[in-house]
């Protein structure tokens, strides 16, 4: 499972807004076929990867992984890390539907700035 639903709470963000396209660097084939890959970047300069399950993992379909990334760099280079050491995760999180991924997308928007950094 990806996200308690304790924490649904009404969805005013429009996440669509901190859609980044990284994709023309992306390597790791993730938009062979349908598969997308969505990249985030919030004001507090964390953000989030979004990849479609991979189709040769049959019972990771319909599944999405998503990484929480930190923006080093403002944009347009857009250079991050993943982080490992969100109260949220450790790792990657699977979500089983975009419902999930929107919770994700919310609670990473909701982060304070790490380390002092000021969102660009």
């Amino acid at each position: 499972m990806c996200l308690s639903p304790i924490y649904l709470k009404v969805n005013v963000v429009d996440f669509d807004e901190f859609k980044i396209d990284l994709n023309v660097r992306c390597v790791c084939g993730c938009m062979d076929g349908a598969r997308i890959h969505n990249i985030y970047r919030f004001p507090n300069d964390y953000g989030v990867s979004v990849v479609s399950a991979p189709r040769a993992d049959r019972e990771a379909r319909g599944t999405y992984r998503a990484y929480i990334l930190r923006y080093e760099e403002p944009a347009p280079d857009h250079s991050y890390e993943i982080v490992r050491d969100t109260p949220l995760t450790d790792d990657y999180v699977i979500c089983q539907g975009w419902d999930d991924i929107d919770i994700l997308l919310q609670r990473v928007h909701d982060l304070s700035a790490h380390d002092g950094h000021r969102g660009h």
